[in-house]
């Protein structure tokens, strides 16, 4: 009987990873595209021809040629530089798989909480993200202002408390100022009566005594 090679237990490979770059992929592309145009802008021709004035000076023109050609030679080297290290080290690949192990844990942890997918997120706008990682610190914001508006509510509690209490002593005192003063004009009504009687009987005595002058005169 012929020998009949049992099946291989071993996984099926993998399928292969698609080389066109994915959302981390395109940002690393991105990122380096930046720096690398930020570092040849830096790179003027002010800059380099300071380093070389007699050239400058004499010849300007030549000078300016060598300084564009070697920008546009750095450029080159360095996006060859660049893809040739993405293609060694299958950096796009690598990063394609990342995105779909993150992609596909993320599904696993939607099923299994029963909630709705929630969006990847290199498919979020500017906003978006400036949102989200504005959120923490909104609401640290937001629970520190609700403990000192609370702090302040009861410190204006206390201060309406106080005012309260001294408008209640102030018609306290009021009230018996006016008891003093209705005392005090009494007395003065008191007074003045009594000088006005005071003052007639002394009119009738000095009338009496100028009657009795005028009498014993005539005598």
């Amino acid at each position: 009987m012929p020998h009949r090679e049992s099946a291989s237990l071993s996984p099926p490979p993998e399928a292969p990873t698609a080389n066109t770059p994915g959302p981390r992929a395109a940002r690393l592309q991105k990122v380096f595209a930046g720096a690398l145009s930020s570092s040849l802008q830096s790179n003027s021709y002010a800059n380099f021809s300071a380093c070389f004035p007699t050239p400058a000076k004499y010849c300007p023109t030549a000078l300016e040629g060598v300084w564009k050609q070697l920008n546009q030679r750095l450029e080159e080297e360095c996006k060859r530089d660049f893809d040739k290290i993405l293609e060694e080290r299958s950096v796009v690949e690598g990063l394609n798989q990342w995105d779909a192990f993150i992609e596909d844990a993320r599904r696993s942890r939607d099923r299994s909480t029963g909630e709705a997918p929630g969006r990847p997120m290199h498919s979020l706008s500017a906003d978006e993200l400036y949102t989200a990682n504005l959120a923490p610190f909104l609401q640290q914001a937001h629970t520190d202002l609700e403990a000192k508006l609370q702090e302040s509510q009861r410190h204006n509690q206390t201060v309406l408390s106080t005012i309260q209490q001294q408008q209640q002593d102030i018609e306290s005192l009021m009230f018996k100022l006016e008891a003093v003063v209705k005392d005090l004009e009494g007395s003065v009504e008191a007074m003045t009566t009594g000088d006005e009687n005071t003052a007639q009987a002394l009119k009738k005595d000095l009338w009496a005594i100028d009657q009795e002058i005028t009498a014993s005169k005539g005598q």
